[in-house]
């Protein structure tokens, strides 16, 4: 009988200590749960990242896996490269005119003076612009688009964009590309035509970056990646090539050799 008050007691004792470690503990696992993350964007060139990200996500792992990939690569390697050349001299050739008057807007005359002549050379001698005989004249190819007059006034990219189905553009292309098409001879083509022409166009182009595709598969971000690269190449185009360093990373760059010291 004494023995069960004994356990009794004790057991009365222990209590409060019980409930303490069971209170310690639960309030020992509210704290070690983490918290919930929230992904923020707040790159400024590009205000719809998350839209953006989706459509990449839609465009890179499902669209061009699964599609333009695999159709490329087969153009790559079993298309004569004569033919592939043949292909995209000509449809690059339709744009030259249009390429004539960017750079007559833009005042580079001897530019203007190129795109006027390779159209000529290339359209009679080159059979239609199948064949590049103006490059091998010593007139190398130089095509300016209606966005890169606008970029030249100081007219900014405005946002990024990741279209779904066609890829990455800025806010101005979308809005002036239709321009390049008011004059001959892309003026002349039916719609069908100017949807043929864009394709071969962007296959050409596809093909042509597939070496680039392990840069893409093995980088951290692809998407954040391939957003600076496009946007690094149109600041390129507008400046043909001659891109000028911002101030910014002028003085980053003396922070940082100062530091170093």
């Amino acid at each position: 009988m004494k023995l069960k008050w004994m356990g009794l007691s004790l057991g009365l004792m222990l209590l409060p200590k019980v409930q303490s470690a069971e209170v310690y503990l639960s309030d020992t696992i509210q704290q070690e749960t983490p918290a919930k993350v929230q992904i923020t964007y707040d790159d400024p060139r590009d205000p719809f990242e998350g839209f953006n990200r989706a459509m990449w996500d839609f465009n890179y792992l499902y669209l061009d896996r699964y599609l333009y990939r695999p159709v490329a690569h087969g153009y790559n390697d079993y298309i004569p490269t004569p033919a592939k050349t043949g292909i995209n001299n000509f449809v690059q050739n339709l744009e030259e005119p249009s390429s004539l008057v960017n750079n007559v807007l833009q005042g580079k005359w001897g530019w203007a003076a190129n795109a006027g002549g390779r159209f000529t050379i290339n359209t009679t001698v080159g059979l239609l612009g199948v064949i590049d005989v103006a490059d091998m004249m010593g007139m190398s190819r130089k095509q300016d688009e209606f966005n890169e007059v606008l970029g030249y006034y100081g007219v900014p990219n405005g946002p990024y964009f990741m279209a779904p189905f066609a890829g990455p553009y800025v806010v101005r292309e979308l809005a002036s590309d239709w321009v390049d098409g008011l004059y001959f001879p892309l003026s002349e083509l039916t719609m069908w035509q100017t949807i043929v022409k864009w394709g071969l166009k962007n296959l050409h182009s596809r093909a042509s970056a597939i070496d680039q595709e392990r840069l893409v598969d093995n980088a951290l971000d692809p998407y954040a990646f391939v957003k600076d690269a496009y946007l690094q190449h149109m600041d390129y185009k507008v400046y043909d090539g001659n891109v000028p360093q911002k101030q910014d990373d002028d003085e980053l760059l003396e922070q940082y050799m100062q530091e170093l010291e």
